[in-house]
């Protein structure tokens, strides 16, 4: 257990000092873009190992895409958490999903699906 502990503690941390050296180009390439808010989304679904597809009750769908492969939501019961990088609140590509039983699935893309 305290291992656990010690683990997400040090990659939250990790997760933070990476977004903080976030070069301020692709900041403002985020600000022209629609924001997604994580409190207005429903559950993402998972189309396969690098893709799912995210619905937000007032925007419509859209596709995320990830870094690598993301396995975990095919384990029953491992819900997971968001953690937003942004001080928007967006969801998009600085963004991690948190798992239950362990896991991170990083966010390469959020795009409007068509």
């Amino acid at each position: 257990m305290k291992y656990a502990v010690l683990l997400t503690g040090v990659l939250t941390a990790g997760i933070a000092i990476l977004a903080t050296g976030a070069n301020p180009t692709s900041q403002a390439q985020a600000s022209d873009r629609v924001c997604v808010r994580v409190r207005d989304l429903g559950n993402l679904k998972s189309i396969d190992d690098t893709t799912a597809v995210a619905t937000s009750r007032s925007q419509g769908n859209f596709v995320v895409k990830f870094r690598g492969p993301c396995r975990d939501f095919k384990q029953i019961g491992n819900y997971y958490v968001v953690r937003v990088m942004s001080n928007q609140e967006c969801f998009d590509s600085d963004d991690v999903l948190q798992f239950r039983y362990g896991g991170l699935c990083f966010i390469q893309s959020v795009t409007p699906a068509k």
